[in-house]
């Protein structure tokens, strides 16, 4: 991640100096011996160790260390033409050595230069640790900044010192030990005054020592997201008391009402009370409409198998003498926790509108982008011209708001709801759960 640094360069030139001495004393020892063939290989040692270090000025060094190469041998070797000739060759190989090094040198110290500009400089917090000791290393500023502890303090604390909740770490350590990449996972860092800090953490295994993390802070959206959460929950408190409370008034309102029809013997009296009646009655099932529909999307959407949802809401409804078909693949649909509501709306819908329904089909059928679940009787049907206007809130029969409740419901996970049926022949509610949205049970 980093450049070479200035005191591992200054012990590379120190070895490039010795080799080039050592290379020269061995080329008068092996030429004064009568041997030609070992010693060029020597000059290897330093072209290699130039062409990697110094990669701008390599060429021109090399260049020398081939004439000094090429001079000792003719200066100190017989007048061997073939002696000559392979000096010659060894001349080039050196140049070409060293041009082919410090090309791939060069680029390979600006890819380092890049990464290190983009990991030492990023908005986002970046740091690594050593994966056998967990010493903090490379920590940027934006990560020290993010802690509050000083990069060269930093330097001295061991992953434990900084997420020092053994859950969260353990996780943490044992899922880049399993996936070698994770992200986004959610951490809490104790900062240097103590605090606590959340940050999404994502690290990369790169087969080295050390493992690369990157973190992002999100400690005003958990202090946002848990002061929504505190009060929604305060919200839903007192929702739930003040219904209950105003419930129990409607209650006793709705027996008063009942108790005076029976004494009152005026027919424009009687017709008073019987609005006053009818009145009680849509608010209760306004308020008792409140109540459902605060539970939407209050929970996570979850993995529900169609089947047994159907099978046990089909336990809860007393259907008589009607005859019902199931023929459900399995499937699993991804949906709100309320979609057990959805499908007894709808059937508690066909008994009480059907008029004459005496059977009821359940089935799936796969379409080119996904999964219908269909819900059809053979009652009497919807108008045309209200097979959209059902579910709409101000759209109702008895409580209204079964079916509109049913589209919000199925709305939490982009799963959609229509009726196609014909008039007179019963309704037909399609389900349509695209890609992605449902998939199939293995066994």
């Amino acid at each position: 991640m980093h450049p070479i640094s200035k005191e591992k360069k200054f012990i590379y030139d120190v070895f490039i100096i010795i080799s080039v001495l050592a290379s020269i004393i061995i080329t008068y020892i092996s030429i004064s011996r009568g041997i030609y063939d070992v010693f060029p290989y020597f000059y290897l040692i330093p072209i290699v160790l130039i062409s990697y270090t110094r990669p701008k000025i390599s060429i021109f060094v090399t260049v020398f260390v081939g004439w000094l190469y090429i001079g000792l041998v003719y200066s100190l070797g017989l007048p061997d033409t073939g002696i000559f000739a392979r000096a010659t060759v060894w001349f080039f190989i050196f140049v070409s050595i060293g041009v082919l090094i410090s090309t791939y040198s060069r680029e390979y110290q600006k890819e380092g230069d890049r990464s290190c500009g983009s990991f030492f400089n990023s908005q986002a917090g970046a740091f690594s640790y050593d994966r056998e000791n967990l010493l903090i290393q490379d920590p940027n500023p934006k990560f020290s900044q993010f802690i509050g502890f000083d990069s060269h303090v930093l330097l001295l604390k061991t992953l434990p010192e900084i997420i020092t909740d053994t859950t969260e770490r353990e996780l943490f350590l044992s899922k880049v030990r399993d996936k070698q990449r994770i992200g986004d996972i959610e951490i809490r860092f104790t900062c240097a005054d103590g605090s606590k800090r959340w940050a999404l953490v994502s690290a990369t295994d790169c087969a080295e020592p050390a493992i690369y993390c990157t973190v992002v802070d999100i400690t005003e959206q958990k202090q946002a997201q848990d002061a929504l959460i505190l009060a929604n929950r305060k919200l839903n408190l007192l929702n739930n008391i003040t219904r209950h409370d105003i419930l129990n008034q409607l209650t006793a309102l709705i027996g008063y009402l009942e108790l005076s029809k029976d004494d009152i013997k005026d027919p424009q009296l009687l017709t008073y009370v019987t609005r006053e009646e009818l009145a009680a009655n849509a608010i209760r099932n306004q308020i008792l409409f409140t109540r459902d529909y605060q539970n939407i999307g209050v929970h996570s959407p979850q993995w529900h198998n169609i089947a047994e949802t159907v099978s046990l809401v089909l336990a809860t409804i007393d259907i008589h003498h009607i005859r019902v078909i199931v023929n459900l693949a399995s499937v699993e649909v991804y949906a709100d926790p309320l979609l057990e509501k959805v499908f007894y709306n709808l059937i508690e819908n066909s008994l009480r509108h059907g008029e004459r329904v005496s059977e009821i089909e359940i089935l799936s059928e796969s379409v080119s982008d996904g999964i219908d679940i269909i819900i059809k009787d053979n009652g009497s049907g919807i108008p045309d011209n209200a097979k959209e206007r059902i579910f709409r809130r101000e759209y109702f029969k008895h409580t209204g708001f079964g079916l509109f409740l049913t589209r919000e419901i199925l709305a939490i996970t982009n799963l959609t709801i229509t009726e196609n049926g014909t008039f007179g022949n019963g309704a037909r509610f399609v389900i349509h759960a695209p890609q992605g949205t449902y998939r199939s049970i293995s066994g």
